[in-house]
């Protein structure tokens, strides 16, 4: 089998024949060995009557999203590419051949691209314009600054992939967020990845609503990067906020006036220094969940678990609140103003005793490692 034709399917008796016919015609024309699957989410308007009548392979997808359709799409199918579109008709399947002759040269994905930027077009009102020029650009260009992703367009609907590549890869996403998952995981994989210029059509949907939502999509896909991006969202800030509250504090023991900055704006830099920790501390959690997830390369951080273990956090904290108490109880934290002793001490015990706890869950996270 060339090619199997994913189609998620959510009441869509309005375009789905003009979308079978498109593909019929376009199989008949490449003669291309084909197979067609609709991936049906609980479709109740004759949709399923449709595919019946065409002959066509259902899917019954009975956990509700876009990305539970598309993943139940390709576990049934069979061929060696996999195409993946919407049934509203706003894809254009006579782009077919074209995805087929561009995987063929030896890609394991290739991402359809409807953005400007990226050479494609948006039909006059196929698109909501606040997706067009806010949402998908803005959501596509995080993506390449984050994950690395050589994609224009992150949420297109159009793709091909090689299923013999992505069959060992598990996906965790069940909503729109799925289409951000699998070329993320595309990278993290090394799969070859290309993108094609599309043009996006108005949908022909005339009483059907759009499957879109835009604040829950938007979201969800905050919520994704959030929990699956450590290196920019967590630790380049936490090492800026760390680092010069702590040279500042240091300088103090040498500069005037950098002692007299200091007592006059300590729980300013602690506060900083508070908050750098704790985003260190949790872009270690989402490391180890986006690891788990296979959202990025497995092993990144092991030297450093592999050296900073439960046992040396405990000694080293230890040591550091016996050390900063005998300091403040003997007088001679001499850099620092009376009362901003008692604030220097106590900080500091506190931070190391986080610290104690945050490597306690941390060794549980990786108990099977």
């Amino acid at each position: 089998m060339n090619i199997s034709i994913v189609i998620p399917c959510l009441n869509e008796c309005e375009t789905l024949q003009i979308c079978l016919d498109k593909i019929k015609k376009k199989i008949d024309e490449t003669k291309l060995k084909a197979e067609i699957i609709i991936a049906d989410n609980g479709s109740s308007d004759g949709s399923l009557e449709i595919a019946k009548k065409n002959k066509i392979k259902i899917v019954n997808v009975s956990k509700k999203g876009y990305g539970f359709a598309i993943r139940a799409g390709i576990d049934a199918a069979v061929g060696e590419y996999i195409l993946i579109a919407d049934a509203d008709n706003s894809y254009d399947f006579n782009e077919l051949s074209n995805f087929y002759n561009k995987i063929h040269t030896g890609f394991d994905i290739v991402q359809g691209c409807r953005l400007h930027s990226g050479g494609g077009k948006i039909e006059k009102n196929a698109m909501p314009i606040t997706h067009r020029l806010i949402g998908n650009p803005f959501f596509s260009y995080i993506s390449r600054l984050l994950f690395k992703l050589p994609f224009k367009d992150v949420y297109c609907g159009m793709k091909i992939i090689r299923r013999e590549f992505f069959k060992k890869i598990d996906f965790f996403s069940g909503g729109m967020v799925w289409c951000l998952e699998i070329l993320v995981k595309s990278k993290v994989n090394g799969a070859k990845c290309s993108e094609l210029p599309i043009t996006l059509h108005k949908d022909g949907r005339i009483k059907g609503k759009s499957h879109l939502r835009t604040i829950s999509d938007g979201l969800r896909t905050i919520k994704f990067i959030l929990t699956c991006s450590p290196k920019w969202v967590y630790f380049v800030p936490s090492i800026l906020l760390l680092f010069v509250p702590t040279l500042l504090i240091i300088n103090s023991l040498i500069d005037r006036n950098f002692y007299i900055f200091i007592n006059n704006n300590l729980i300013n830099l602690f506060t900083s220094i508070f908050i750098g920790l704790q985003l260190l501390i949790l872009g270690l959690y989402v490391t180890l969940r986006a690891e788990t997830l296979g959202l990025t390369v497995s092993g990144k951080l092991n030297g450093f678990f592999n050296f900073f273990t439960l046992e040396k956090s405990l000694i080293i904290n230890f040591i550091i609140i016996i050390i900063i108490n005998y300091l403040y109880l003997n007088d001679l934290l001499f850099f620092l103003e009376d009362f901003n002793k008692s604030i220097f001490a106590a900080f500091l015990s506190l931070m190391s005793i986080n610290i104690i706890f945050s490597s306690f869950f941390v060794s549980l996270l990786r108990i099977n490692k």
